[in-house]
């Protein structure tokens, strides 16, 4: 009997360790964060994203803008992230070396080895100042993310749950914009990737039926304890 009560709660403990293991886990897409997601202060590196502000060429990593690069609305963002832009900003100065009409780059990237596809999806608010030429996911453009002026108000990114833009591996967001006159220019994102946990397992019908029936026959040999 006791060895009988010893396999009941493994299989109960077993159902319920595979359930919690294909639990839903997030990942955070933000500017301007460090690995507690908590907002760095002006001029810290943000070594999560990089940009490029020579087409491409290379690619540095961003910088939190100083309090005298935010201005005409971008202060109305929400404190759950910060403005990035190129590394070159100096503290007391508007300008932010992007160049006028250039096309800029600004890259992250995500791990999603091990998730199950099906379940992913990418949502979450956005700006770029001055002008978005688009947001893409490993080359492909995000539709409706192609707008003028950007700045001053939040716009939403959605990638749909199960999109084959998603990879397994690593996945590449970028930010394309240009600037109206290399001044107060950045970006700001708070958005989220959801998906199974890496490693999840799904649990299978016997699994669940073996769970219960654990339950079931250990709340069974309460009784007859009671």
């Amino acid at each position: 009997m006791r060895n009988m009560k010893t396999w009941m709660r493994a299989g109960v403990a077993l159902g319920f360790a595979l359930v919690a293991a294909s639990a839903s886990a997030d990942i955070v897409v933000r500017t301007g964060v460090d690995g507690s997601n908590a907002v760095m202060g002006s001029g810290s590196i943000d070594s999560d994203w990089t940009i490029s502000t020579d087409g491409g060429a290379s690619f540095q990593e961003a910088k939190v803008l100083y309090p005298a690069q935010i201005c005409c609305g971008m202060e109305t963002v929400a404190g759950t992230a910060a403005w990035i832009s190129d590394p070159s900003i100096v503290a007391g100065s508007a300008a932010t070396a992007w160049g006028v009409g250039n096309t800029v780059y600004m890259r992250h990237s995500f791990d999603l080895t091990g998730y199950d596809l099906a379940t992913v999806a990418f949502s979450g608010i956005w700006r770029v100042a001055d002008h978005s030429l688009g947001i893409y996911l490993n080359g492909d453009l995000i539709p409706g993310t192609t707008i003028n002026s950007t700045w001053g108000s939040n716009f939403a990114v959605n990638v749909a749950l199960g999109s084959s833009s998603f990879l397994q591996g690593v996945n590449t967001l970028e930010f394309r914009a240009s600037s109206l006159n290399s001044m107060w220019d950045g970006l700001w994102v708070d958005a989220t990737v959801t998906g199974r946990q890496p490693g999840g397992t799904v649990p299978v019908p016997a699994t669940l039926a073996l769970a219960v029936l654990g339950l079931g026959l250990v709340a069974a040999q309460r009784r007859r304890a009671g």
